[in-house]
């Protein structure tokens, strides 16, 4: 091979090589946006809101088939919620409810 003919592959390689260096260094600045803690974020909560409108939808697809069963859970649920009252309620001295239900046949 001749000076000039080394000279030549020299200068390809160089060249390879800067075009290597810059893609990666593309690479690596698109891998630090999307590792970048407001994107990240940004896409989970994106995930969860696609997630929660499916939800939703299928909750009230269910419904529709079955509006019995929904009812049911609704129930339960809306019990579950109010336990708290209901069991004040509950445990109340019978004097109290009935001295309660007298003040308001007065009303």
């Amino acid at each position: 091979m001749t000076g000039r003919a080394i000279g030549t592959r020299l200068a390809l390689a160089q060249a390879s090589a800067e075009q290597a260096r810059a893609r990666l260094s593309e690479t690596i600045g698109t891998l630090q946006h999307r590792a970048s803690p407001q994107v990240l974020a940004q896409d989970v909560a994106e995930s969860l809101k696609a997630r929660g409108v499916d939800a939703v939808f299928g909750v009230v697809e269910s419904a529709r088939r079955r509006p019995a069963r929904f009812g049911v859970a609704a129930a339960v649920l809306g019990l579950w919620l109010a336990r708290g009252p209901i069991v004040r309620a509950l445990r109340r001295p019978s004097s109290a409810r009935s001295l309660k239900t007298q003040d308001h046949a007065h009303d």
